[in-house]
């Protein structure tokens, strides 16, 4: 479950091609993704959209950092890596 993350699908578009994964804006990486609310006054607050694009950037991202740590205890425990 752990490799589709690493592969980089494009799709066709009109315009460009659209990639499967794009990093998020450091603003967002810094603060997180805004939920959506109704605020204190009664309104409607819309949040931040996050793109499947997104999900897949941060889905790769938690697996690298997954197989990294595996490894390392791996080789600690006296295993092999992999």
């Amino acid at each position: 479950m752990d490799s589709w993350a690493e592969d980089d699908v494009t799709y066709p578009s009109n315009n460009a091609d659209v990639p499967n994964k794009t990093e998020p804006k450091q603003e967002l990486q810094a603060t997180g993704f805004a939920p959506t609310y109704i605020d204190s006054g009664g309104n409607l607050v819309i949040g931040d959209g996050v793109t499947a694009q997104h999900m897949n950037y941060i889905i790769c991202d938690l697996y690298r950092k997954y197989r990294e740590l595996r490894d390392r205890i791996q080789v600690l425990e006296g295993g092999a890596g992999g």
